[in-house]
Parts: C-alpha cells; structure tokens; sequence
C-alpha cells in the first residue's frame, strides 16, 4: 500500500519543478545537468526513497551489501524522471492493485507527465535525452494504454 503523503507530497513537487522550468530555457538548460548522487540507505521509520517503488518499498539495508563505487555515470534527473514514470506506469497495470492504489499511481503518473512535458516542450536537447533514456518506450506504453 503506498503511503498517501508520500503519494501528495511528490505529485506536488513534480507540478513545482515543472512550474520552475515552465518557458525557460535556462531552468531547462540548468536542470539538464542535475545529477543527484546514489541513494544512502537509512533506518527509520520516517524514511523516502527518490525511487518509486515499483513492487513494495525500499529494499532493507540488512539485505543490500553495500557494492564498491563504480566508474560508471550516475543517471540524470531527466533518466531518473523516466524511469520513475515507467516504473508507476509498470505498478499501476498490476493485477492485484486495488481502486485506491491505481489512483494514487495515476497521482504519481500525472505528476511526472506535467513536469516532463514542460520540460521537454521547445528544448530538443532535452527531447533527446529523454530518448535516449527509453522515453520512446514509456510513450508507447502511454499510446497504448490509452488506446485500449
């Protein structure tokens, strides 16, 4: 069951930053180059992951083994935003999902949608990120759940 706060409180982010970066090209230019760091894992009872959580929550940090830094690029805030919106797409088609959950994952499906076609409206560079991390995928999957 997903949390409803956690649900509102990222459905009203993503319409802040898209409003930020609403006809400027600039905010689009800058937020291109956002890159945030690797999830620290944390205990508690209060704690978010940047991630959707496609099937359940975050894995505990007993059963991660913590991996060595790799040389490899983190993802982009733009690579971060299409997985997320494929991942919400991907949970809200699960079979098992109630009424209540589907529409919390449109909240979430909605929210990344508003902020990614502000984002990518008149900014090619971005358009081709967004491509070339599997945007062409996630609108496929848009097209065809809407047409059935």
């Amino acid at each position: 069951m997903l949390d409803p706060a956690d649900v509102i409180s990222t459905h009203l982010a993503t319409l802040m930053f898209s409003h930020l970066l609403r006809s400027s090209p600039r905010a689009k230019a800058a937020a291109r180059l956002i890159v945030p760091g690797p999830v620290q894992a944390t205990t508690g009872a209060n704690t978010s992951s940047f991630f959707v959580p496609a099937d359940g929550g975050p894995p505990s940090a007993e059963v991660a083994p913590e991996e060595p830094e790799d040389d490899d690029e983190h993802q982009t805030l733009l690579q971060i935003l299409t997985e997320n919106l494929s991942l919400a797409l991907l949970s809200r088609s699960r079979a098992n999902t109630s009424d209540r959950e589907v529409r919390e994952w449109d909240q979430y499906v909605v929210g990344y949608l508003c902020l990614l076609s502000q984002w990518l409206w008149e900014d090619p560079k971005s358009v081709r990120d967004f491509l070339d991390a599997g945007g062409l995928g996630v609108v496929g999957n848009i097209v065809i759940r809407i047409t059935v």
